[in-house]
C-alpha cells in the first residue's frame, strides 16, 4: 500500500516578474517500509519536495495523499496535527534545544501531541522518550545537554526525537552533512536498521555515496524526477 501518493504536483514562486517552477508536475508513490533517497544538483527541487512531503509547504497544484488523507486540501491546523502524528524530521543542523537535556529534547514532540491526545501524561512521555533514546543507544547520555555531546550523538538525539511519536514516515534532510565520515556511517547504519524494523525513510542528500545506501534512489533535475531506480540485491 502506498503511504505517499503525489499526482501532478507543482510548486511555483515569483521572483519579481519571473515565475520559477520549483516542482514541475511530479508524480510519485512511496510504499510503507521503503527507504528512498532524493538527490540532485542545487536548485533541482529536492528540498521543495521534502517540504511538501513534510507538510511544511503546500503544492501550487496537484494532489498529495499521505496515509490515505488528502494532505494538499487540509488547513494549517489539520496539517500541523497530521504532521505531528505521522512524520518525524531529522535535519543537518540537528535543531536541538541547547539548554535542554537529550531526554527533554526527545520529549518535546510529545508535548505537542498532548494537545491532540490527552492521555499523554508526564510519565507516559518520559517512558516513550526513554524507549526512543534506547533505540539509538543513548541511554547513558539522557541528562546531557547538546553541547556535552558529539555531533554523532546529537544526531542520534534528533533521530530519537523523530521516532518518539512512532511516526509512519521519517524525513531526513542531509542528516550526515555536519558529521565526520565515521559518525556519518554510523547514522546511515542506524537508518538501515530502523528501515529493517519497518520505518519508512526518505533521505535528501547531495552525496551519491549516501544516496546509494537507500533501497530506492530518485534523482531530480529542474523540478522533475529524472531517474527513479531500485537497488539491485
Amino acid at each position: 500500500m502506498a503511504l505517499i501518493e503525489l499526482k501532478e504536483v507543482t510548486k511555483t514562486f515569483w521572483m519579481g516578474d519571473e515565475k520559477i517552477s520549483a516542482l514541475d508536475h511530479v508524480t510519485l508513490d512511496i510504499k510503507e517500509g521503503e527507504f528512498l533517497s532524493i538527490s540532485g544538483p542545487s536548485g533541482c527541487g529536492k528540498s521543495t519536495l521534502l517540504s511538501i512531503l513534510g507538510l511544511l509547504d503546500q503544492p501550487s497544484s496537484g494532489v498529495y495523499t499521505l496515509d490515505q488523507k488528502p494532505a494538499h486540501a487540509l488547513n494549517d491546523n489539520e496539517r500541523a496535527q497530521l504532521r505531528n502524528q505521522k512524520i518525524g524530521f531529522v535535519f543537518q543542523a540537528f535543531h536541538l534545544l541547547p539548554r535542554a537535556s537529550a531526554l527533554r529534547n526527545v520529549e518535546m514532540p510529545l508535548v505537542y501531541s498532548a494537545n491532540y491526545d490527552h492521555t499523554f501524561t508526564k510519565s507516559k512521555m518520559r517512558e516513550r522518550a526513554l524507549q526512543a533514546l534506547a533505540k539509538v543507544s543513548l541511554t547513558d547520555r539522557i541528562q546531557h545537554n547538546p553541547n556535552e555531546l558529539s555531533g554523532g550523538q546529537r544526531q542520534r538525539v534528533a533521530i530519537a526525537r523523530a521516532l518518539v511519536n512512532q511516526p509512519k514516515l521519517i524525513l531526513a534532510d542531509e542528516p550526515t552533512g555536519n558529521l565526520d565520515s565515521k559518525s556519518g556511517q554510523e547514522i546511515l547504519a542506524l537508518f538501515e536498521e530502523l528501515n529493517r524494523q519497518g520505518v519508512t525513510l526518505v533521505l535528501v542528500t547531495h552525496d551519491p555515496k549516501v544516496a546509494s545506501r537507500a533501497k530506492r534512489s530518485i534523482v531530480m533535475l529542474d523540478g522533475k524526477i529524472e531517474r527513479d531506480t531500485y537497488a539491485t540485491q
